[in-house]
């Protein structure tokens, strides 16, 4: 896998994350928001809403990593944290 880059742009950044949002549009979740989370090892934070479930997210999670390498996209993430929410 590719090194980490920590020198991105809010433009690489912004271009990245939309394309990550239009792959997931594609396997069903909508990334809402995004941003630089504080206090807490996650590089970057994003926020999805979907009717899937979290074995679906798990597959989506694999497909954009897969999408992201195929196109030579900058890696981003560092670490990461799964938090489910249920909405009533």
């Amino acid at each position: 896998m590719n090194e980490v880059t920590l020198n991105a742009s809010s433009k690489d950044l912004s271009e990245y994350f939309n394309k990550m949002k239009e792959n997931g549009k594609e396997h069903g979740f909508d990334v809402i928001f995004w941003g630089n989370p504080w206090g807490v090892v996650e590089s970057y934070t994003f926020v999805v809403t979907s009717d899937k479930s979290l074995d679906k997210y798990v597959e989506w999670r694999g497909a954009w990593s897969q999408a992201a390498q195929k196109a030579k996209l900058p890696r981003y993430l560092t670490e990461s944290n799964t938090v489910i929410v249920t909405a009533f």
